[in-house]
C-alpha cells in the first residue's frame, strides 16, 4: 500500500487508467484461467467427461456436478467446462480485486494480496509466527481466512460455499495475480467504478463473442449487454433527475449557482467530499435548472425517497445516487450523527434489481464499500444493513422445496396461492425477463378483493399490495429453513416486494435489443400483457416498468439508443411523452461512442411521469462532437460559454414536437419551419397522414444497393 489511505479521489477512473487497468485484468484473466485448467485436467483429470460408471473422488465429483450445472439449456459438456473456467476465474480475479479495495481503505488489518520481500503476506506471516504454520501453506490458508470472515460479516462475494470456490488458485498463480494487483495504483483501487470495469474486461471476450450473434439465447442477455456507463453521464442523468427533483420538492431551485458562476473545468473537476460539495447544489454541477420549477413528489422525511436502478450491474447508478442522498440526509436531519446516514441510506433509499447474480453481489459490495468509507470518516462504526439489490435470474423462482411454506401461510387453494403460483411460473418459465414481471398487474386483484390469505397474522390489515408482500415476506422468513429452495422463495419474495412499490426516482442503462436479441419468451410476455402498450424491444419496455413504478412527477433517467426518436414503431411513445402521460425533461442527444465498444447512437435523457401537459423541455445536440470532447461541449452548451458557434442548447414546448406528423424528436428545428404542415398544401400529403391536404408531390426512396456490405467496395 502507498500509505495514502484516507486520500480523496474522484469518483471515476480517467481514460488512461481505464485503459491500464483493462490491460491489467486481461493478463489476469489469461494467468487464471489457464492455471484453473491446468488444475481439472491435470489435478482432477476431467479433460473430458467421466463415464456414468467411473470411480471419482469427492471433489472430482462436486467438479462434474458444477460443471454439468453449466451445461443446462441445451449446452454441452465442452460448453459447460469452459463457462465453468470463466466463472471460478472470474470469482478469484474479482475477490482478490475486492480484497485490495478493502486494503487500500484499511478495513483489513492484514493484507492478504500484498507480498513482501520474504515472499509472505503480512496476513500468512501472522498465522506462520502465531500458529506456526508452514509458509508454503499459509499464503492461500490466509486469502481463505479473510473470505470466510468477510462472508460472515457482509454475506457478498467471498461464501466460498458456492460451486466456483471448488478451485483455488495454487501459491504461484496466487502471488502472480496479487503482483499484477500492484501494476495498479492505490488511487485506482480506491475508486467507486473501479470494480465495475474489472467486471466490464474480465467478461468483454464474451460480450465480444455475443455481438456477432444475431439472435440471443436468455442466458446472452446479460452479457451481451454489459456496458458500463461512463461516469459523466450518470452524473448528468443523476443531477438532472434525483438533484433536481429534490430541490423543486423543497423550494430550493434558486440555490443552483447561475450557469457562469462556476467554469465548466470546475463542474467537471468537482470532488465528492463533504468539505467540497457539501450540499446538493453544489454537489449537482452538471443540474441544468429550469426557467420555471416544476412540480415534485412531496416526502416528509428523506427515508421515504426511493431510487431504483432495473438494471443495476454493478451499481454505478445507485453509487453516485448515494452522495446525491447524504447531501439530502444531511440537509433534512442536521441533528442526526452523520456517521448513522450511510447505513440508512443502504436500508431505505436504494434499490436495485438485475438477471446476473454476479452483478448483484458487486453491486452490493461496491454500496457497502462506499457506505463503510463514509462512515468511518465520520469516526463511526459501520454495521452493513439488508440493502434491496436483488437477482431477477429466473432461477430465484424454483422454489418447490418452499411451496409447502408458502402453503401454511396462505392457505392451500386460496385466491391468493393460485395468484403466486401463476407468477411464479410465469417468472420461471420467462428467463430474461428480470425487472419487466410485471408484480401489480398479476397480483393487484386478487388483493383487492381481500384474499390475502393473511389476515390471522400479524395485525391483517395492509394498505397496500406492497406493504402486503412485506407481511408475507416477513412471516415465509419466520416460517422457513435454509434449504435451497426455501432460500429461493425468500429471494423471489424480496424481488416481488421491489417490484411492487413506488419510486421518486428511476435510473438506468437497460438492456437493448428486439427481434432476435430479446427472447421469445420475453416477447410473447410483453405482448401478452396489457400494461406493456409499446413496441417490444427491451429499453422501452424498461422504461414502461419504471414508468409504472414511478410516483406522479417523479423522474426516469436513462441512457438509451436513440431509435425511438424517428422510428415509426416508436411513435406512440413519442406522442406519449410530448403530450398528456409524461414529458421529456431533459434530453442530450449524443449520437455513437459512448459506450466504449458499442455501436449504437445513444440519447440521455429525464422523464418526468404523470406530468401536466403544456411541459418545456431542455435538449443538447452533441452527435457531430467526437468523443473525447463530449463532455466538454456538453458543459459548455449547457452553461451558456462560449464555444464552437454551433448552437446545442435548445428549449422547446413539448406541445411543437407534435406539429410534424409522427412526432419525431426533431427538436432542433424551429417552429416556423414545423408550422408549415398547418398549411393547405404540404410535402407528401399521403406519406405524412394528411391526406385531407393538397400534396407538393410523394416522396420515394432513390437509387440503392439494398444490401451495402455486398455490392460496396
Amino acid at each position: 500500500m502507498d500509505g495514502q489511505s484516507t486520500q480523496p479521489r474522484k469518483a471515476q477512473l480517467d481514460k488512461e487508467e481505464r485503459e491500464h487497468l483493462e490491460d491489467v485484468v486481461t493478463e489476469m484473466r489469461d494467468r487464471v484461467e489457464a492455471n484453473v485448467r491446468y488444475q481439472l485436467e491435470d489435478e482432477y483429470d476431467l479433460d473430458e467427461k467421466p463415464d456414468d460408471d467411473a470411480s471419482l473422488s469427492e471433489e472430482q465429483e462436486d467438479l462434474v456436478e458444477a460443471i454439468e450445472l453449466e451445461a443446462v439449456d441445451g449446452n454441452d459438456w465442452d460448453d459447460g467446462y469452459e463457462q465453468y473456467i470463466t466463472g471460478v476465474g472470474y470469482t478469484i480475479v474479482n475477490r482478490l480485486a475486492a480484497l485490495r479495495c478493502m486494503e487500500v481503505r484499511d478495513f483489513i488489518d492484514d493484507e492478504v494480496t500484498t507480498f513482501r520481500d520474504d515472499g509472505l503476506t503480512p496476513a500468512a506471516d501472522q498465522l506462520v509466527t502465531e500458529e506456526f504454520m508452514l509458509e508454503e501453506e499459509a499464503v492461500l490458508e490466509a486469502y481463505r481466512n479473510a473470505c470466510d470472515d468477510l462472508a460472515e460479516e457482509i454475506e457478498i462475494l467471498f461464501d466460498r460455499s458456492t460451486v466456483y470456490s471448488l478451485i483455488d488458485p495454487d501459491d504461484d498463480t496466487f502471488e502472480d495475480l496479487c503482483g499484477m494487483l500492484d501494476k495498479v495504483t492505490d488511487e485506482v483501487w480506491r475508486g467507486d467504478d473501479v470494480l465495475g470495469w474489472v467486471y466490464e474486461y474480465y467478461n468483454r471476450p464474451v460480450v465480444e463473442a455475443l455481438d456477432a450473434k444475431n439472435t440471443l439465447e436468455p442466458e446472452d442477455v446479460g452479457p451481451a449487454n454489459q456496458f458500463y456507463t461512463p461516469h459523466w453521464v450518470v452524473r448528468m442523468l443523476t443531477d438532472n433527475s434525483l438533484g433536481k427533483l429534490y430541490l423543486e420538492a423543497e423550494g430550493q431551485e434558486s440555490a443552483v449557482p447561475e450557469p457562469e458562476a462556476i467554469s465548466p473545468e470546475e463542474r467537471k473537476e468537482r470532488l465528492v467530499t463533504p468539505e467540497d460539495s457539501p450540499t446538493v447544489p453544489e454537489l449537482c454541477t452538471y443540474l441544468i435548472p429550469d426557467e420555471e420549477a416544476g412540480d415534485a413528489p412531496e416526502f416528509d422525511h428523506p427515508s421515504e425517497l426511493r431510487v431504483i436502478d432495473p438494471a443495476c450491474g454493478s451499481g454505478h447508478f445507485l453509487l453516485y445516487a448515494f452522495d446525491v442522498l447524504e447531501r439530502i440526509w444531511w440537509e433534512e436531519e442536521d441533528e442526526l450523527d452523520q456517521a448513522e446516514i450511510p447505513a440508512k441510506i443502504l436500508k431505505h433509499n436504494l434499490y436495485g434489481v438485475d438477471i446476473d447474480l454476479r452483478s448483484c453481489q458487486l453491486s452490493a459490495f461496491n454500496l457497502y464499500l462506499k457506505a463503510r468509507t463514509r462512515a468511518e470518516e465520520e469516526d463511526g462504526q459501520f454495521e452493513m444493513p439488508n440493502v434491496d439489490i436483488v437477482c431477477a435470474d429466473a432461477r430465484v423462482a424454483e422454489v418447490e422445496e418452499g411451496a409447502e411454506v408458502l402453503d401454511e401461510i396462505t392457505g392451500e387453494g386460496t385466491d391468493l396461492r393460485e395468484a403466486l403460483s401463476e407468477i411464479i411460473d410465469t417468472f420461471q418459465h420467462t428467463e430474461a425477463l428480470g425487472s419487466l414481471l410485471d408484480v401489480s398487474g398479476t397480483l393487484e386483484d386478487v388483493f383487492d378483493s381481500g384474499q390475502t390469505g393473511l389476515s390471522d397474522w400479524g395485525d391483517g390489515t395492509h394498505q397496500s399490495l406492497n406493504s402486503f408482500l412485506k407481511a408475507l415476506r416477513e412471516a415465509v422468513n419466520e416460517s422457513s429453513s435454509d434449504s435451497f429452495g426455501e432460500q429461493n422463495l425468500r429471494s423471489f419474495l424480496n424481488l416481488l416486494v421491489v417490484l411492487s412499490q413506488e419510486y421518486d426516482v428511476g435510473l438506468m442503462n437497460p438492456p437493448y435489443g428486439s427481434g432476435g436479441r430479446m427472447p421469445d419468451n420475453v416477447q410473447e410476455y410483453i405482448e401478452e400483457n396489457e400494461n406493456y402498450k409499446y413496441t417490444t424491444e427491451y429499453y422501452i419496455n424498461f422504461f414502461e416498468a419504471c414508468d409504472r413504478l414511478a410516483k406522479a412527477d417523479g423522474r426516469t433517467g436513462m441512457l438509451v439508443p436513440w431509435s425511438f426518436m424517428f422510428n415509426k414503431s416508436f411513435q406512440d411513445f413519442r406522442e406519449d411523452f410530448v403530450g398528456d402521460r409524461g414529458a421529456f425533461d431533459f434530453f442530450s442527444e449524443f449520437g455513437y461512442d459512448i459506450l466504449d465498444n458499442a455501436t449504437v447512437g445513444t440519447v440521455g435523457t429525464v422523464v418526468r411521469s404523470e406530468a401536466e401537459s403544456g411541459q418545456t423541455g431542455t435538449f443538447i445536440r452533441l452527435p457531430d462532437v467526437e468523443k473525447r470532447q463530449k463532455e466538454e461541449k456538453f458543459l459548455e452548451a449547457s452553461f451558456r460559454v462560449e464555444n464552437d458557434g454551433v448552437k446545442r442548447l435548445y428549449t422547446r414546448e413539448l406541445s411543437e414536437l407534435d406539429i410534424v406528423p409522427g412526432t419525431p424528436i426533431s427538436y432542433w428545428v424551429s417552429k416556423e419551419l414545423r408550422e408549415l404542415y398547418d398549411s393547405n398544401t404540404v410535402l407528401d400529403s399521403n406519406n405524412a397522414g394528411l391526406s385531407e391536404k393538397d400534396t407538393y408531390g410523394i416522396i420515394k426512396q432513390g437509387l440503392a444497393t439494398a444490401d451495402d456490405s455486398r455490392f460496396v467496395r
